[in-house]
């Protein structure tokens, strides 16, 4: 009963983290609300080191996660003939002081996931891996995309998700 007791309030303190980093990704990329890239950012900041050892796993650089998410705001502006280097391509920063979280759609749709998928794992914690393992199962939007164009397959890395929470 206190295992499951402490693993909740970790589970609590791990979504508080990842909200909490979706939001300084959002913020950062010049976006008041997180989608789902963000919070795959965020994932991949935790300090388990699950996210980042599934990127691993298939070869990937999770590094070049955040490169692949702008380049897919340029590849939408020349699809509609705007040169991106005419234009500023660095958004500023913003200075988020709400007081309650909101996320885009895609957000939302990440941490609803999460609560599915923990109703079904509730005996281990709630890790990076895990919303990396969300987040290659969607099908549309910014992270698809910018996996794709990491030339990885979302199959794969949502298999990779599932092995590293087996071997964690």
């Amino acid at each position: 009963m206190f295992k499951r007791i402490r693993l909740r309030l970790r589970d609590m303190k791990t979504v508080s983290q990842l909200i909490s980093g979706a939001d300084q990704q959002a913020n950062i990329l010049g976006e008041e609300e997180p989608a789902a890239e963000h919070f795959v950012l965020s994932a991949l900041n935790l300090s388990d080191g699950t996210a980042k050892r599934v990127f691993d796993r298939i070869g990937a650089n999770p590094d070049n996660f955040l490169s692949a998410i702008k380049q897919q705001y340029t590849d939408a502006l020349s699809s509609v003939g705007i040169n991106h280097d005419a234009i500023e391509t660095d958004p500023e920063p913003i200075e988020n002081s709400k007081l309650f979280h909101n996320s885009k759609p895609s957000g939302q749709a990440v941490m609803k996931s999460l609560y599915v998928s923990k109703q079904g794992d509730k005996d281990r914690p709630l890790l990076g891996a895990h919303v990396v393992a969300v987040a290659a199962d969607m099908e549309f939007g910014i992270v698809a995309r910018a996996l794709k164009a990491m030339g990885i397959d979302r199959s794969q890395l949502a298999k990779a998700a599932r092995d590293e929470l087996d071997s964690a």
